[in-house]
This record gives C-alpha cells, structure tokens and sequence, in this order.
C-alpha cells in the first residue's frame, strides 16, 4: 500500500467544480491507499481550504488534507491558525512561484505561521524547482529556527535546483524531499545514492503527471525494498502519525 504525499485536486473554470472522483479512481487504479490533497484553485485560499477539508470528510480513509497558505496575504496567520486546528489538516503548503512571492522577504508573516505549524505538529511542504522564487536555500532561515518543525522540499528541488537540493536536504535533519515532478534520472541517482532512506516521501503530483509513471519510476533505479518501503509508506506514516 502506497501513501501519496503529493497530489492536487483540479477544478472546472466553467462550473467551479471540483474532480475528486478522478483523484480516488486514480488511487484505486495505481494501489494508493490514502492520498495528501490540496488545490491551488479556488475563489480564495480560504474556500480552496475548506473544499478539500470537506472532501476529507467525504472520503476519512482515503484522503488528507494539505492547507495552502499565502504569506502574501493580510490574513495569512489567521488562516493558518484557523486550518492548523482542523484534525482533517495534515500539512501546510506554500507555493512561491504560484502565488509570486519571495521567502525571505514574508518574515514577519511567516514566523508566526511556523510557530503554529510548529505547535501543532504540522509539518511543511515548500514548493521548488522553476525560478528566482523557488530555490529551498531562500528558505534556510526558518529551517534553522525551527529545528523541531519538518520541511519537505517538494520535487527533489525541481528541474532547476534539483542537483543544489541533495547537499542541502542532506545538511538538516529537520528536512525531507518529496519525490514528483523530479524528471533528470542523474538527479535522482544522486539523491537516491546520497540521501538516507529517511529522508523521502513518495508523492504523485497528480494530475499534472500520471501516477503509474510516479511509481514505475522507482522501477527504473532499482531501489533497495529498505528505500521503497520507507519512501512509499513508512517515513509517511512516521511523519504524520498514521496507522493505516
């Protein structure tokens, strides 16, 4: 059984939809036994929160929840206070690029939000990978000050920073890597051959890349079964404190 860290949830722009049917027949066609979710679309981030707590609710054993936060925005702490008290909230996630912001330049928002993912055992996935807005060293700052808080670097770094990433998620113990969306098979050689098996989590960043090629990738570097069963499930497990 897999655990997926990293999924979306896509929306309609005509109707306002919501596709969460695809993303549990996804799960049921790849052998994805509970799927992290959160959305990027939406009226507001916080209605875009609150569609995927709801779907959470709709689906207990499937699906967790991961609250997007905007430091960019007046309310953010308030918001990230307000979804780090949802037992259905899993993660908070911050998307740099999406949303056009610069890490070290939100501070005064971001550690309060830090304190509270802190307090509350949340840890956080940091977007990277394309552009000025999205190397994981812009957010060393607050790695270092929150020891005891977990940050995931989403897709290994990325197409840009992917090589740059394996030294730095190596250099923390308080950070982790999320594999999707990690395309360069040299990068993932390194990371694989560099990183401990403690330090991934699988992700499909589904649906902008197909799962089945999300898990057969691992094929192709023929991973010891200690990697894939701490990448695929147990770190996951660890992490969020599930007992699936």
């Amino acid at each position: 059984m897999i655990i997926d860290f990293h999924a979306h949830v896509e929306r309609d722009l005509i109707t306002k939809k919501y596709d969460i049917e695809s993303i549990i027949q996804d799960m049921d066609a790849n052998g994805i036994g509970v799927r992290m979710i959160s959305t990027l679309k939406g009226k507001s981030i916080r209605d875009q929160n609150d569609a995927m707590i709801s779907y959470v609710r709709q689906y207990p054993e499937r699906l967790m929840a991961c609250a997007v936060i905007n430091p960019k925005e007046d309310d953010c702490i308030q918001e990230a206070e307000r979804v780090s008290a949802v037992p259905e909230v899993k993660a908070l996630e911050f998307n740099s690029w999406e949303y056009g912001f610069l890490p070290e330049e939100y501070e005064p928002h971001l550690e309060p939000i830090f304190d509270i993912a802190e307090q509350r055992g949340l840890p956080v996935k940091l977007f990277a990978g394309w552009g000025p807005r999205t190397m994981p060293q812009q957010w060393e700052k607050y790695i270092k000050r929150h020891p005891k808080l977990t940050f995931v670097i989403l897709h290994i770094g990325g197409i840009d920073f992917g090589y740059g990433s394996i030294p730095f998620i190596a250099s923390y113990d308080n950070v982790m890597c999320e594999t999707s969306g990690q395309t360069e098979m040299q990068v993932l050689h390194e990371a694989f051959g560099k990183l401990p098996a403690e330090k991934f989590l699988f992700g499909s960043n589904y649906p902008n890349q197909i799962t089945k090629c999300s898990i057969d990738t691992f094929q192709l570097l023929k991973l010891s079964e200690n990697y894939r069963r701490k990448m695929f499930k147990e770190n996951a497990e660890k992490l969020l404190s599930l007992n699936v």
